[in-house]
């Protein structure tokens, strides 16, 4: 198999850093974030943007398929034909926009019952947006690896209280547990990114955890009226935002039986306070 530098060559191509593509060079770091995922037999894998398929070919040498979706039209032609010689049917791609993507139809086509084990080098102008459409498809995925802009892995692991605390903390954590793997320094990527890097895992929970939430909709409307204005208090916008339905006095009162202040904010409740309010306010 030809390297990336090769296939870049071969077909005349140049990476476009200014779109979010940064290639991942470094043997080591590839090794490493494939380890990550601790394949078992039958494991199945699913990449998100492969890129000129460092990472994915890692994975084909150890014999796991790979399903990859891939939104360069360009780098899903080079794949395509490249792996496609070479591993035949344990490598399936999909030209598509990852957040347009109906993976939970695409897994369940092409693995059947087994969940899927996810990879991917998210680009940094949207990697938010795809860690909570690989939420809103949770059923379908074991465990993620990832690379993420270290300040979005930040906030995909940051506790209650902390500066980068967000909506995206909490929801992954109702979903998941993150753990942090280590850091990618900009040297390792063609072309170097501006930020530094860092790799986590996130193991999905059974889904759905009814005995924890009975209102999945409500809550996520919760979680995202809390951390909409984070300047102003929870009551304040749960007021604003659930009239007629709720009232302010319904409010003061289940805060007061659950024994948060009326001045508290969104950013200084835990999931488990959340799902409190949440089931309080079924």
């Amino acid at each position: 198999m030809l390297t990336q530098i090769e296939l870049l060559k071969k077909y005349n191509l140049r990476v476009r850093g200014h779109l979010g593509q940064h290639l991942l060079m470094d043997p080591n770091i590839i090794r490493k974030t494939v380890d990550a995922l601790e394949l078992r037999p039958k494991d199945v894998v699913f990449e998100i943007g492969p890129g000129m398929g460092a990472v994915t070919g890692e994975v084909l040498k150890r014999g796991f398929p790979v399903l990859a979706v891939e939104k360069d039209a360009r780098f899903a032609e080079v794949l395509t034909r490249e792996f496609g010689q070479e591993y035949g049917g344990n490598f399936r791609l999909v030209h598509d926009d990852i957040l347009q993507s109906d993976l939970t139809g695409l897994v369940t086509a092409w693995a059947g019952k087994r969940k899927a084990k996810v990879l991917g080098n998210l680009p940094y102008y949207i990697s938010t947006p795809i860690l909570f459409h690989l939420i809103d498809h949770a059923k379908v995925f074991s465990l993620a690896v990832l690379m993420l802009q270290k300040e979005v892995a930040q906030r995909l692991s940051a506790a209650a209280g902390e500066e980068d605390y967000s909506r995206l903390s909490v929801t992954s954590r109702l979903h998941g547990e993150t753990r942090f793997l280590f850091d990618v320094s900009p040297s390792c990527f063609l072309p170097r990114p501006q930020v530094m890097s860092r790799v986590v895992s996130f193991l999905f929970r059974p889904y759905p955890d009814k005995d924890r939430v009975r209102d999945e909709d409500r809550f996520l409307e919760i979680i995202r009226i809390a951390f909409g204005q984070r300047r102003k208090t929870l009551l304040t916008l749960l007021a604003h935002q659930l009239r007629p339905q709720v009232g302010r006095k319904d409010l003061e009162r289940i805060f007061e039986d659950l024994g948060f202040s009326p001045k508290v904010r969104g950013e200084e409740l835990s999931l488990e306070k959340f799902l409190a309010l949440a089931r309080a306010l079924e």
